[in-house]
């Protein structure tokens, strides 16, 4: 499961607000198995029924570049936004 949560703003009083989330996806193009592919969900939404109907909920995606090879001081992956 994937999540996307709207920004909350403060409330009235001292009930404080949060900032949007948006989960990060890594996914398999389901031809070549061992390639992944990054992306962070932006918001998870539904179409009126006049563009048809879908089983599953539809969501906007922001794509990022391949993963790199992993940083020698941390370890981790480097990816960049793709312009794709």
């Amino acid at each position: 499961h994937v999540r996307a949560t709207p920004e909350i703003l403060p409330g009235c009083g001292h009930k404080p607000g949060s900032p949007a989330k948006f989960d990060m996806a890594l996914t398999s193009n389901g031809i070549q198995p061992c390639t992944l592919e990054v992306g962070q969900v932006c918001i998870i939404f539904a179409l009126p029924h006049q563009f048809g109907t879908y089983l599953q909920a539809l969501a906007y995606i922001e794509w990022f570049t391949p993963l790199r090879e992993p940083d020698h001081s941390s370890g981790l992956h480097q990816v960049s936004c793709s312009t794709r």
